[in-house]
């Protein structure tokens, strides 16, 4: 079985520049990348202590879609919005890489996300007593996600990457907790911190604020 991919955005933006930034996620780059060819939907998340700060994930049907020529094109012809406003992108990181392993179903209203620096054994992580299961017992928590990253995907040169600066995925784990309830989704980080000490990179808890899939589009 191929495992789905996934593409991970964090982006902090200036207060003057919030708006014009969501209005230009939700109306147009997001949709240029969703009904792509084997792209499976997406959030938009904003962090519960920093409205500024957003993370973005998307899910697709296996790894090799981020790197397909109808994802590449689109990242080579950034349109006049996109070239106004990535300049403007504060903190930024963006990763890329497959989905390793799923604990639960379904989504939540939070999500708790968390960069690692080391790996987890994908067999240690599904263990009823392993390092990811214990989080499915907090009340409130719905799934678990173990992301591993590809470097290959986030090194790739576009023109798109030439326009913002930061990291791109230089971490080998990605973590996210989805919950109904935000006191679930920040005993998870507060957990995280506990149980992964300096392997935390950072921790941040976020509320959905939007969503597109291909079967939510318009009607024709």
């Amino acid at each position: 079985m191929i495992n789905k991919g996934f593409l991970a955005i964090w982006c902090e933006m200036a207060d003057d520049d919030l708006q014009d930034y969501r209005n230009w996620l939700t109306q147009e780059h997001i949709a240029d990348r969703t009904f792509l060819p084997g792209f499976l939907g997406v959030r938009l998340f904003t962090r519960v202590d920093n409205e500024n700060a957003h993370f973005i994930l998307y899910s697709t049907s296996e790894p090799n879609v981020l790197q397909s020529k109808p994802y590449i094109e689109v990242l080579n012809n950034p349109s006049p919005w996109t070239k106004r406003i990535m300049p403007r992108f504060g903190a930024f990181d963006r990763a890329t890489g497959a989905e390793a392993v799923k604990l639960g179903n379904g989504f939540g209203s939070f999500v708790t996300v968390c960069r690692l620096k080391t790996a987890i054994n994908n067999a240690d992580a599904k263990h009823p007593e392993g390092a990811l299961s214990q989080y499915q017992q907090i009340d409130g928590v719905v799934s678990t996600r173990l992301l591993t990253l590809d470097g290959k995907m986030t090194d790739i040169d576009t023109e798109e990457k030439t326009m913002r600066i930061g990291n791109e995925g230089t971490f080998p784990t990605l973590l996210c907790f989805e919950a109904f309830y935000r006191n679930g989704a920040e005993l998870a980080a507060q957990n995280l911190h506990e149980d992964f000490g300096s392997d935390v990179i950072d921790t941040g808890v976020y509320q959905v604020l939007y969503g597109e899939a291909p079967h939510e589009g318009p009607s024709v």
